[in-house]
Parts: C-alpha cells; sequence; structure tokens
C-alpha cells in the first residue's frame, strides 16, 4: 500500500486539481482549501460532542477487545489458509480506492455530468486524506505486523501495521460516494461491499491484525463522510 501510495498520491492530486469542481479559483486556493480540510480533520477530535459517544463508546470498546484478541485472532486466520485469495482482493483493493474516483470523475467529464466530476473528485479527496492520515499514524504507532516476530503485534517496534491503510482508503472512498449518491442504495451497497472484502483480506491475508482493520475502517468512514459533507 504504501509504494502505491507514493507512486499513485502526486498524480491522484494533479487530477483532483484538474477537476472544474475544484479549480476554480487557481491553483493556489485550491492547495489551501485541501490543506484547510486536512487541518479540520486532525482537530476533529477537539470538537466532538456528547452526542458521539453513541459511536465512540462501542468503538473503543470493540478496540480494546480485538487488542486483548489480536494475536489469537491472526493465528486462526492464518490458519484457515486463505493467504493467495485474500492478496488478491488486498491488490484489487490499492487499485480501487484511486480508480474509482478517477473513473467516476472521467465518466462525469466526458459526459458531460456535473454531479458525477463533483462526486468523484469527492471521493478521490477523501482518499488523498485518508491516506495522508493513515502514513502519518503508522509511523506515529510503529506496530508490528501479525507475520512480524511472535506475532505479538508490539507498538513503537519498528512496524507499519496500524491502522489498515487499505481499509481506511477503501471506507473513506465507499463512503464519500456513498454520501454524494444518498439517492441510489446501489451505490452504497456496492461500494461499502468492496471496502469490507477489502478490510477482510488484509486480516486473513496476515497483513493486520483486526484492530488494524477496525480502527482503519472507521476512520476511513468518517474521512468519507466529513469531506463529502464538506463539498456536498
Amino acid at each position: 500500500m504504501v509504494g502505491i501510495a507514493r507512486k499513485l498520491f502526486p498524480i491522484a492530486f494533479v487530477l483532483l486539481f484538474a477537476s472544474s469542481s475544484f479549480a476554480q479559483t487557481g491553483a493556489g486556493d485550491f492547495t489551501r482549501q485541501f490543506l484547510d480540510d486536512e487541518h479540520h480533520l486532525w482537530t476533529s477530535p477537539l470538537r466532538a460532542r456528547t452526542s458521539d459517544l453513541k459511536w465512540l463508546l462501542p468503538l473503543s470498546a470493540g478496540t480494546a477487545f480485538l487488542f486483548h484478541n489480536d494475536t489469537a485472532m491472526s493465528r486462526e486466520a492464518e490458519e484457515a489458509d486463505f493467504q493467495h485469495p485474500s492478496h488478491i482482493v488486498s491488490s484489487a483493493g490499492s487499485i480501487y480506492t484511486f480508480a474509482a474516483p478517477i473513473a467516476v470523475m472521467a465518466i462525469g467529464r466526458l459526459s458531460g455530468n456535473a454531479k458525477a466530476s463533483h462526486a468523484g473528485g469527492v471521493a478521490l479527496e477523501a482518499a488523498l486524506h485518508s491516506t495522508l492520515i493513515v502514513q502519518t499514524l503508522k509511523v506515529a504507532t510503529n506496530r508490528q505486523r501479525p507475520d512480524i516476530g511472535k506475532g505479538q503485534g508490539d507498538f513503537w517496534d519498528g512496524g507499519r501495521s496500524f491502522p489498515s491503510g487499505h481499509s481506511m482508503s477503501a471506507w473513506a472512498v465507499a463512503s464519500a460516494l456513498a454520501d454524494q449518491y444518498s439517492g441510489k442504495k446501489w451505490v452504497a451497497i456496492s461500494g461499502y461491499s468492496a471496502a469490507a472484502a477489502v478490510s477482510l483480506s488484509r486480516i486473513s491475508g496476515g497483513n493486520h491484525f483486526p484492530s488494524d482493520v477496525l480502527v482503519g475502517s472507521s476512520l476511513g468512514w468518517l474521512v468519507g463522510h466529513y469531506i463529502s459533507h464538506r463539498h456536498k
């Protein structure tokens, strides 16, 4: 994911700027807008409200439970021997994260459909923001992957496991598109199904612990919704 993200990030950024929905006021204003969105994402926990406890508490409890059972669950996944098909789904997910929004943008531009062009741009921006955030969190937490050492998933021990980048990006794109096409249920169903498949493949493929995937998926969902609402 890191190698692919590094190669596709600058290309995706240029394509996003090229979208008529985002390049109306010049490169400088576009960049400031992108950085402002990034700032709002990082500072969003400071604006949490009491009403957010209805999902923060279950998420925290679920994450704590998985932290406690990560090693055992990862070993069970390894014994199931789904590595090969999981890696195929995972690799496809890496491409989907950027290809889906770009395809929607392209269809919109070629057909003169402003809605599709804008929706693709929003989803692409969500993917870019999720990539920036997840890579920063990986460096900050340094968690070992399940296939390193004894598979304990130690933090600050030379790894890049937490959270799952594939999961975060896939859910960011899915939630952004689902929001943009809130009246079309098939968009949400197909997007979330693809994101779920990619997320599960990261566990069954031995790339991530379940808690990595839960946190990554949750953060991606939040990023996608946030960016979509900012550019509704």
